[in-house]
């Protein structure tokens, strides 16, 4: 990438592992210092390290991101830190509980809401007012096509996802014009922790199947976290500047042939 992102400053969450780890990776390949959190210090932590120790500027915030106070920790602590944020990456997320609504369990429910919908509005509440001012930012949330086509058992996954596609969507017109751009990400069925979890529910006894995620992950073709971050690194740098509330699936043949193509 040429370090298309040289100076820039980003805020990824759900940094620790799967799509979050690669792209924390990806920004600062491309010359973007990165803030990462999430709830796991150690895995938070080692991966900072290991980027440092690479040459690049990544900062360790460990958080629980459905807190607004720790929010604020995160935002408070990038700007003390680099002055600036440009680069907002809402990709933190849980999929729990993966079960019919009538036997799920009411915390786990409101708790995903908490972590899918509501996290990712305290992040862009607080960095938009910054990213106005400086004319320049780029919001990214991490979506699914759950938020479009119900799955059974993903009930609060589902709403959580719809609800995020649509606040970004209104926050783009909200923005248009002033410099500032928000995007949604819909990665795929990814070879992610998540993925394994929701491969480990016992569908006996329930109106559940979630066969095609075991036949994807049998069939070798889930998509490769290094692959969605090459796709949220497109989005956040200067090949999307022209896109502001559109909606991107990394099923889009000629979209991820695009990326392929401007990343090479």
């Amino acid at each position: 990438m040429k370090k298309k992102l040289q100076g820039q400053v980003a805020i990824v969450t759900g940094a620790s592992r799967g799509i979050g780890a690669a792209v924390a990776e990806k920004l600062v390949a491309a010359g973007a210092r990165v803030v990462l959190t999430a709830r796991s210090e150690d895995d938070l932590e080692a991966l900072a390290t290991r980027l440092r120790k690479e040459g690049g500027m990544a900062l360790a915030v460990a958080a629980d991101i459905t807190d607004p106070e720790q929010v604020e920790e995160v935002v408070e602590t990038a700007v003390d830190q680099f002055e600036r944020i440009d680069i907002l990456v809402n990709n933190a997320g849980v999929v729990w509980p993966v079960e019919e609504l009538a036997y799920s369990d009411a915390d786990e429910w409101v708790f995903n809401i908490y972590t899918n919908l509501i996290a990712p509005y305290y992040l862009a509440r607080l960095v938009l007012p910054l990213m106005l001012d400086q004319q320049f930012g780029r919001i990214l949330n991490i979506s699914s096509g759950v938020a479009v086509r119900p799955v059974k058992g993903f009930s609060a996954y589902g709403a959580a996802k719809a609800g995020l596609d649509m606040w970004t969507k209104t926050l783009a017109l909200e923005i248009e014009g002033r410099g500032v751009t928000a995007n949604v990400l819909y990665p795929g069925m990814v070879n992610t922790a998540m993925q394994e979890d929701v491969r480990s529910v016992d569908t006996t006894g329930s109106s559940l199947d979630f066969s095609n995620f075991h036949k994807a992950y049998a069939e070798g073709i889930l998509q490769e976290p290094a692959a969605v971050a090459d796709m949220i690194c497109w989005l956040v740098g200067p090949w999307a500047k022209d896109h502001n509330g559109k909606v991107f699936t990394a099923g889009d043949a000629a979209w991820a042939e695009q990326v392929r193509r401007d990343l090479a």
